[in-house]
């Protein structure tokens, strides 16, 4: 006489299979996650680059570089409150020799970025 009901085995192998299912799908959920914001952060680096080099562009000669005008702050969409400072690193008698310009900005989610780079005077 067979009783009904499952049998040790059989419950084990159901407890493995939902195990295992479960283990993937948490991986795919993080991964997911980790993905989105490798993407933001890619986003976040791409546009500071841009800033800067723009930057370096409007300061390429001696006299752009003394007036020391920033060029305008327009973020990406996501990104907000940029704040840029720029400070005096290093001096040859009264001139100004290099410059170190931090930008910073808040990304989604929040998130702080603060990028900085430092500009030497250009050659005459």
């Amino acid at each position: 006489m067979r009783r009904s009901g499952f049998s040790f085995v059989e419950v084990m192998v159901a407890l493995a299979i939902l195990s295992l299912t479960i283990l993937i799908l948490t991986y795919f959920g993080s991964s997911f996650s980790l993905t989105r914001n490798a993407q933001i952060d890619t986003q976040a680096q791409a546009y500071a680059r841009s800033y800067f080099d723009n930057l370096r562009a409007s300061w390429s000669t001696r006299a752009t570089y003394n007036a020391a005008v920033l060029p305008s702050v327009n973020p990406p969409s996501g990104f907000s409150s940029p704040t840029v400072a720029v400070e005096n690193i290093q001096r040859i008698g009264t001139q100004v020799v290099l410059r170190r310009v931090t930008l910073r900005f808040t990304g989604p989610q929040d998130r702080p970025y603060r990028f900085a780079t430092e500009v030497a005077l250009p050659p005459q």
